[in-house]
């Protein structure tokens, strides 16, 4: 997703309610089915076993996530693979789901959008202790509105090109320099570009994130940019 292109949609409206966070709540039939869950993969896999008790007491919220990750970790892809170090995202993803929502939140996205080998890519390149490193929560949180952008920037790479474009964009955002104001701003960026008269637009969004204007001005610069129809936004960066 290093660049934001314009691309023009008609009739787009905004949920009212997009972002609004409905309570979450337990259902213990749920909870207890996922706990068997977990003791039946124990079964076969060591890496379960050797986490059973951390995971039958993970947050019930994120048990669902946890599920979908040891599945997908097992389910074979023709052609290309990859194999998810099991041992040691398990042993961060019970931690995390009581102490980093938004790491998990941002996880459960990307496999909800991303084809099967994205997200075992995805979550090889996590399991390197990206979740115990609690200086990225807020740039995760700011980030989660651009996961589908991140994953459409690769829609014109076969093969391999297309996960290493999509983990280079995310190494750009989920990272302790990026500024999660500037994160935010991209979706908001996204759309003035799209709905402009004159919608030939391209940005670099590491010069976004990265910039040294603050958030709000960088914000007002850009609006003004393609309000004026000037094309070459990054001068006014």
């Amino acid at each position: 997703m290093k660049r934001l292109v314009s691309t023009p949609k008609k009739n787009f409206k905004i949920n009212p309610n997009m972002g609004k966070k409905e309570p979450y709540r337990i259902d213990e039939v749920r909870v207890s089915v996922m706990r068997g869950e977990f003791i039946r993969y124990s079964q076969f896999l060591d890496s379960v076993k050797d986490n059973l008790q951390e995971l039958k007491k993970s947050n019930p919220k994120y048990m669902g996530l946890i599920l979908e990750i040891i599945e997908l970790s097992l389910t074979p892809l023709n052609g290309t693979d990859i194999d998810i170090p099991l041992d040691k995202l398990l042993v961060q993803l019970c931690k995390a789901s009581y102490e980093n929502h938004d790491a998990l939140d941002f996880t459960q996205e990307v496999l909800n959008i991303a084809d099967s080998l994205t997200s075992k890519i995805y979550l090889a390149y996590l399991s390197d202790g990206v979740l115990e490193n609690y200086n990225l929560k807020s740039q995760f949180k700011a980030a989660i509105p651009c996961i589908k952008y991140m994953l459409g920037a690769t829609s014109n790479f076969d093969s391999l090109d297309k996960q290493i474009t999509f983990i280079n964009a995310l190494k750009l955002i989920i990272n302790e320099k990026a500024d999660a104001e500037k994160i935010a701003l991209l979706p908001k960026i996204k759309y003035m570009m799209d709905n402009a008269r004159n919608n030939n637009y391209t940005i670099d969004a590491s010069e976004i994130i990265y910039s040294r204007l603050p958030a709000k001005e960088l914000l007002e610069h850009i609006a003004e940019g393609i309000l004026s129809g000037n094309t070459e936004l990054s001068r006014v960066i």
